[in-house]
């Protein structure tokens, strides 16, 4: 799903990402479309390898779960970011978010570390397909991870109808309405996935514990990626290699819908969103 994503999206990645400045986004941009292939490789390589000791089970578990967790911080930080740049990029907001990220987050990788220190491992009984297998662990504090994803875009959700609901309530931007629509749908589904988890982890037998683990981390990259390359599209498609980039003026409530975008390179900005996302 993943490749075929990538390949679906390539090309308007070269001409709205590629062809941009560096900047924050465009990092974050990067991370999150091609780090889940690392994650997913390592992954494979622990599911299908049949040679692996016991240690190496070990090793190969917490590296794949560490990266998905890693993967699907990265992918928040763009929706964080991404309720910063609604919010105007005012100070104290962006404080405020800045802080509520890196709680959730760090709270999130603790359980993890906690979770992965406390898996046992003993040899499969059926070596042929598997090597190894987790016969003990704190799955509960897998469900904090995922508890704690799940506060995490509920608050993001909260957030973003409520800047659209005050701030934008009158606003006809294109940038607007894609915001609220891509919000919706991407936060229903993100929730929904991360709720499967919390359940799976909970109740499901041993072999079905992890089942959706790798799905939220690939739906997280897709999600977090296509919302950046829907909103850049909105600034008039091709960046012809001018390193130009959307202002967050263009959410500036005056705007009539299918008035021309500007570009961050025209310097003609005098809203007090005068920088651009991502």
């Amino acid at each position: 799903m993943q490749t075929s994503d990538a390949l679906h999206c390539f090309p308007k990645e070269v001409s709205l990402i590629w062809a941009s400045k560096w900047n924050l986004g465009k990092v974050l941009f990067l991370l999150s479309r091609y780090l889940v292939f690392v994650d997913v490789g390592v992954s494979i390589y622990y599911n299908l390898s049949p040679v692996l000791t016991i240690p190496q089970c070990q090793k190969s578990f917490a590296a794949g779960s560490s990266l998905t967790v890693i993967g699907v911080t990265i992918a928040e930080a763009i929706l964080f970011l991404r309720v910063y740049a609604l919010g105007g990029r005012n100070r104290a907001w962006g404080i405020g978010l800045g802080a509520l990220y890196v709680a959730i987050h760090s709270a999130a990788l603790g359980a993890l570390i906690k979770f992965i220190t406390s898996i046992k491992y003993a040899p499969s009984p059926i070596p042929s397909v598997i090597a190894c297998l987790p016969v003990e662990a704190e799955n509960k504090m897998l469900s904090v991870v995922f508890i704690l994803i799940l506060i995490s875009e509920l608050v993001i959700l909260f957030l973003t109808f409520w800047l659209c609901f005050t701030d934008h309530k009158e606003s006809k931007s294109p940038l607007i309405l894609t915001f609220t629509r891509d919000g919706l749908f991407y936060f229903l589904l993100l929730s929904a996935v991360s709720t499967g988890n919390i359940i799976c982890n909970l109740v499901a037998p041993p072999a079905y514990i992890y089942l959706l683990s790798i799905p939220q981390r690939v739906l997280h990259s897709i999600l977090s990626t296509r919302m950046v390359l829907h909103i850049r599209t909105l600034g008039g498609g091709v960046y012809n290699n001018s390193g130009a980039e959307i202002p967050l003026s263009t959410f500036n409530l005056s705007r009539q819908e299918g008035e021309e975008i500007r570009f961050a390179n025209f310097r003609k900005e005098t809203s007090t969103f005068g920088t651009s996302f991502p």
